[in-house]
């Protein structure tokens, strides 16, 4: 004796009845609200901008740094040669053993004579050397500051050596200074505040220019840790 079973499929088809009802009650609905308020607008451009935050902090905090990174792996010899490029042509190359890695800053002379006419030779002295520092400069920084800015944090080094060239240049005025007062027969309290003035720009670049090449070591000693 076999009991017949239950009809399933009535049942099925009201499931499907009722899913397919609920869906298209659930279109109507958003349809409706899409159309009669701008509820669904907003939201959508809410999520785009809350989508757009989200992309740019992870490009600017993790993706950014990530290729930051691979850049300065991939371009640390060329990096190491041009960080080493700058320290040599600060150099005093009198006074320095580069073989050995002892560095030494060139350093501006202040004249000291009290005679006018070599007064006057010694700022001339002092302004070619000045010229000749600037020379050193622009050239370096023309030839390492792009590669330099574009594969690692080493702005800093580079606007150290920019100001480097602006105390240069304020060396350099202070210098014409002097000899105006010395060209137009001052006094002497003038001549002595203006060569005065001259001592200052002086020992301010010397210290300068002792800070950068400083600087270049510490980062060469960093970047052969690595």
């Amino acid at each position: 004796m076999m009991a017949s079973a239950p009809p399933a499929r009535p049942t099925r088809s009201a499931v499907q009845i009722l899913t397919a009802l609920g869906a298209l009650t659930l279109i109507a609905i958003i349809i409706w609200i899409d159309i009669s308020t701008t509820l669904w607008q907003e939201m959508v451009i809410l999520a785009g901008l809350a989508a757009g935050l989200v992309s740019f902090l992870l490009t600017t905090v993790f993706v950014n740094r990530f290729h930051q990174r691979q850049l300065e792996a991939r371009w640390a010899p060329v990096t190491h040669m041009a960080l080493t490029s700058v320290l040599h042509h600060l150099a005093d190359e009198r006074h320095s053993d580069l073989s050995r890695g002892v560095i030494r800053p060139r350093t501006l002379s202040v004249p000291t004579t009290e005679d006018s006419a070599s007064l006057q030779r010694e700022l001339e002295k002092l302004r070619q050397q000045v010229l000749k520092e600037q020379n050193h400069l622009t050239s370096i920084l023309g030839t390492w500051s792009e590669f330099l800015t574009s594969t690692g944090d080493n702005t800093d080094i580079l606007r150290s050596t920019a100001e480097l060239a602006l105390q240069l240049e304020q060396v350099r005025d202070a210098a014409l200074d002097a000899e105006h007062q010395l060209d137009v027969a001052a006094s002497t309290s003038q001549a002595r505040a203006a060569l005065a003035e001259l001592s200052n720009k002086v020992a301010s670049c010397n210290d300068l220019h002792a800070q950068v090449i400083d600087a270049l070591q510490t980062r060469l000693e960093a970047h052969v840790a690595r």
